[in-house]
């Protein structure tokens, strides 16, 4: 049986590069590896173009070396790099081409200067009415695969921080999960089926319970990921790794700077 290969995700921020490996394997994800590598100097401009220094080329081409021949890679883009917009179906029960011909129809009234654009789309916030359009210059997205390129490395999938933690949420439910990162707070989260996403900084909300009360989606449960677990509010779990994929090292359960790779790695292919 044609055997398949690892689903890789790797997240970079003002601070380090972590990525996360896993496999399905016997109906369930396994872990195949984590690594995370500090920064020494930034990696992006302020207006978030990745930057090729010697010291994230040296760390590309060491992962380079642990991946397997066969992999799937997942990465993390700017959030300043894209502009967002959700648009209204016509019709529940456009698909398949039919689909992809209303968002070009779609993007050609909301853009000019088409040729210099590449868009992609999903369905929501709301699965069965909208779809997000996510649109970024051709230019800055070929210059972001070339770096990873030029180090021996294929990426399947660009996705924004915030979204790629979609995949950490329980459908069935009503959640939200809060990431801290160094700068910034990412958040999603899932409400009757609907998802929502966004990010904010570190300097307006100072604690997780300032984003959490920030939010206008309000959830039955909450969880969060970073350093602030002695003083967060009691109606706030702290989110652990354990309940996303089999055979991860205890240790590492509840490390919030693993969080967006997995969220990138254990993202489902695209079905629209």
């Amino acid at each position: 049986m044609f055997s398949q290969g690892w689903q890789i995700g790797l997240h970079i921020n003002t601070t380090q590069v972590s990525v996360v490996a896993v496999k399905w394997k016997h109906h369930k994800w396994c872990l195949q590896g984590w690594w995370v590598f500090p920064l020494d100097e930034p990696v992006f401009t302020p207006t978030g173009l990745l930057v090729f220094t010697p010291e994230f080329r040296s760390i590309l081409l060491t992962l380079r070396n642990h991946f397997p021949y066969r992999y799937s890679l997942r990465v993390s883009y700017p959030v300043q790099c894209v502009l967002l917009r959700t648009i209204a179906l016509p019709s529940t029960t456009l698909q398949g081409l039919s689909l992809a011909r209303f968002v070009q129809l779609s993007v050609e009234r909301l853009f000019s200067h088409l040729h210099e654009l590449t868009w992609d789309y999903r369905l929501g916030p709301d699965t069965s009415a909208e779809i997000s359009i996510t649109v970024t210059r051709n230019k800055v997205l070929k210059d972001y695969c070339a770096l990873f390129d030029d180090a021996g490395l294929t990426l399947d999938v660009v996705e924004l921080a915030s979204t790629a933690l979609y995949s950490l949420l329980d459908p069935q439910s009503s959640s939200t999960l809060i990431v801290e990162e160094d700068e910034t707070w990412l958040w999603a989260t899932c409400h009757q089926q609907c998802y929502h996403h966004g990010q904010c900084l570190n300097a307006d909300f100072p604690t997780i319970g300032a984003v959490s009360s920030s939010l206008a989606i309000k959830s039955e449960s909450y969880f969060y990921a970073g350093m602030q677990n002695a003083i967060q509010p009691k109606n706030i779990d702290v989110f652990s790794l354990l309940g996303s994929i089999a055979q991860f090292p205890p240790v590492i359960s509840t490390r919030p700077d693993l969080v967006v790779a997995l969220g990138l790695a254990l993202r489902e292919a695209d079905q629209l």
